[in-house]
């Protein structure tokens, strides 16, 4: 049996191969574009969300990776309206799940210094990153 989009994109984190952004936008931008985007193209894409948006610590990068493939499901100037419901209930349901949408909360430390991260990393505050990652993922599967 093959593994769910949920578990591939857990997979990328739990490997070590990418953001929690990269992990959810790799696994579904190329799906939802048909075959338009690659998967590095994706990563490329999904580059600079990770740890809260360029490590700043706000939206976790799992939710922006679903809200950019949601926008491949539903976006464009006339279906704005769908794109926009459909990200509200995934960062209402996260919420539910995870009491914020925030990565500085999520994870207990501001990214704003090096040496924050540096700690982050080393006292295990990533850790949990794989399961928001499969949360978002599962959510977003009901979404698309």
């Amino acid at each position: 049996m093959s593994p769910t989009r949920a578990e591939e994109a857990k997979k990328i984190m739990d490997e070590q191969r990418g953001s929690c952004s990269q992990a959810i936008f790799a696994t579904y931008g190329v799906h939802l574009s048909s075959g338009k985007l690659d998967y590095n193209t994706c990563m490329n894409i999904a580059s600079g969300f990770g740890g809260g948006i360029a490590s700043n610590g706000n939206v976790c990068g799992a939710l922006t990776g679903a809200i950019m493939a949601l926008g491949l499901k539903y976006g464009g100037s006339r279906m704005e309206e769908k794109v926009f419901q459909a990200a509200n209930t995934l960062l209402e349901n996260f919420t539910k799940l995870h009491g914020s949408t925030l990565c500085r909360e999520l994870i207990k430390y501001d990214l704003a210094a090096a040496e924050d991260v540096r700690e982050a990393f080393e006292k295990g505050a990533f850790d949990n990153c794989p399961k928001y990652v499969e949360d978002v993922a599962e959510i977003l599967e009901t979404l698309i």
